[in-house]
């Protein structure tokens, strides 16, 4: 049997992210702990597919750049969303 490689690890650990966050969307009242774990796992998950899936971890650092600054710029709105 073929062992796993980096990119089924990330593939499988995207899934785990996505079930654990359809967890807490189905088990949790709407509360702004879980607005805050879905807004820090889905800024994870975006992070770690450009950084795997899309390769620009080798790309030109501007590049890079933008796509990290709205990975985190836009779910920290909605996390400051979830307090007011």
């Amino acid at each position: 049997m073929k062992s796993l490689g980096k990119i089924e690890f990330y593939w499988g650990a995207l899934i785990a992210i996505t079930l654990f966050n359809t967890f807490l969307g189905e088990q949790f009242e709407s509360s702004a702990l879980v607005s805050v774990l879905v807004a820090l796992t889905v800024m994870y998950k975006g992070l770690m597919v450009i950084d795997h899936f899309m390769e620009l971890r080798h790309a030109h650092k501007y590049l890079r750049l933008m796509m990290r600054f709205y990975l985190i710029f836009f779910p920290s709105l909605i996390i400051l969303t979830a307090f007011f």
